[in-house]
């Protein structure tokens, strides 16, 4: 299958099993990174970049594909810009070790490096520091946030990750899944560096290698308003049993 084709197979797969990406993907939208797995329980799996110049163009590929791990038990239908899910389909929940499938607006970038540093970014930056905290607690009234704990009068969480101390979190760039903070609907889902602990799969991340996640993010530009598509090749394949 010719790369340049892909992303249109999959749009029209996802409406087979009752998802329109094409509706879920904003108007102004120019670039799509869309990653793949071989089903929904693969820890594995294909990221492609595709970009477009208008509305009306069709989508091209960008360089090559980059290897990724997922979620350590694959993927889960979650919450983003598309409106329904396939009636099939698992879903995302927090602590299920599987990583969002849909689509979704990514950005900000973050890492622990200065802002000055890394003067070829096009993306809103975060720089981490020791009080930044993502919140996974359901029962926070700051579930699914990334906040500055110092910044927090009355801290009311019982779980978060201390995203500066953790090493797959040097550079990463934030998923906006379940932007309604829907209480145990899963949180703080990033695209991240991909270290040794990453091997058997993350907790619901997508992890790339320094070279290749260093590529996208020389690639992304938050003026052509990117956004994220995560799903398994399976449906893809179900819009081309009848050729």
């Amino acid at each position: 299958m010719r790369f340049t084709s892909l992303l249109a197979f999959c749009m029209a797969a996802a409406s087979a099993c009752g998802v329109d990406f094409t509706n879920a993907i904003p108007a102004n939208c120019r670039q799509v990174v869309l990653v793949e797995s071989r089903d929904w329980s693969a820890p594995a799996g294909t990221l492609r970049r595709f970009e477009r110049t208008d509305a009306h163009k069709p989508w091209q590929a960008v360089g090559a594909p980059a290897e990724v791990v997922l979620g350590r038990h694959g993927m889960a239908w979650g919450a983003g810009l598309h409106s329904s899910a396939p009636v099939d389909a698992p879903r995302k929940q927090e602590g299920d070790l599987r990583g969002p499938a849909g689509v979704f607006a990514i950005g900000p970038v973050f890492g622990r490096a200065r802002r000055e540093e890394m003067p070829w970014l096009h993306m809103p930056y975060q720089q981490l520091t020791p009080t930044t905290e993502a919140i996974d607690d359901p029962a926070s009234h700051y579930y699914n946030c990334i906040v500055d704990r110092a910044r927090i009068a009355k801290p009311d969480w019982k779980s978060s990750e201390h995203m500066n101390a953790i090493p797959e979190y040097e550079l990463g760039l934030m998923v906006a899944h379940n932007p309604q903070h829907l209480p145990g609907a899963g949180s703080c889902i990033f695209i991240h560096l991909w270290t040794a602990r990453d091997n058997a799969g993350t907790f619901g991340c997508t992890a790339l290698h320094r070279h290749d996640l260093l590529e996208l993010f020389h690639w992304l530009d938050a003026a052509k308003h990117p956004v994220l598509i995560q799903l398994p090749a399976t449906i893809v394949r179900e819009s081309l049993s009848g050729f």
